[in-house]
């Protein structure tokens, strides 16, 4: 049950229920998702943890505002950190962990193909491909720290503005990961995994570059978690 209200206190976030600088309170959240707030509680300690929430005066839960040059910074660690996953699975590499990626990659390939990608589908799809990839090498602790600097972001500042053509281009980066976990080469793994990181890296520099003015006016608008990467 814990696990599911974090998830769904996540989601209402994900989806602006709750932008950065918004108060949450737990009671609010107990009515709203019919639950006591011990459960509430639970997942509002977790989202703190990863950096999703502050507490303020008084114990107030404040939904974190996050500087969009963040992401870059959380994409230097990821492509630090993913290849060292992507490089433990290939040692528990089967056929069953393969064949899931490749439907995963599959699928996001259907939604950005579309003429007007479905960012949202896309978004989900991804986040779950490198959930498996972590969970894959069979070290839980390594995955929870890898999971805690991915998922930091709840929101994304720029996930909207990645172009057709980038989104294509990180998900045939997702092929090359598959195919490098298909081969069991963790050399190959690893560079493929660092490749589509950096590369979602240079996307987020050239967004934020362009955003630069709605920023400095105060106009920064969020979109939904889970970026291409």
């Amino acid at each position: 049950m814990a696990d599911d209200i974090y998830a769904k206190i996540r989601a209402l976030i994900a989806e602006g229920a709750y932008i950065g600088g918004d108060t949450i309170p737990e009671s609010e959240l107990a009515t709203r998702l019919g639950v006591s707030r011990t459960p509430i509680r639970e997942a509002m300690r977790r989202l703190q943890a990863e950096g999703v929430i502050r507490r303020e005066a008084y114990r107030r839960a404040v939904v974190v505002d996050l500087d969009p040059n963040e992401v870059i910074h959380i994409f230097t660690a990821r492509a630090a950190l993913e290849p060292i996953a992507a490089g433990m699975a290939v040692t528990l590499a089967d056929d069953d962990f393969v064949n899931r990626l490749h439907d995963l990659h599959d699928r996001m390939e259907h939604f950005v193909q579309m003429e007007d990608p479905d960012r949202r589908a896309y978004r989900d799809l991804n986040a779950q491909f490198h959930r498996v990839i972590w969970r894959q090498g069979g070290n839980t602790m390594f995955a929870d720290l890898v999971n805690m600097v991915a998922r930091k972001p709840v929101v994304s500042p720029t996930f909207n503005n990645w172009t057709r053509g980038e989104l294509i281009r990180s998900n045939r980066q997702h092929g090359d990961v598959v195919d490098a976990l298909a081969a069991r080469d963790k050399d190959w793994a690893e560079a493929a995994m660092k490749a589509h990181l950096l590369s979602s890296r240079a996307t987020y520099r050239r967004i934020s570059q362009e955003a630069e003015p709605a920023v400095i006016a105060g106009n920064w608008t969020y979109s939904p978690e889970d970026e291409p990467g």
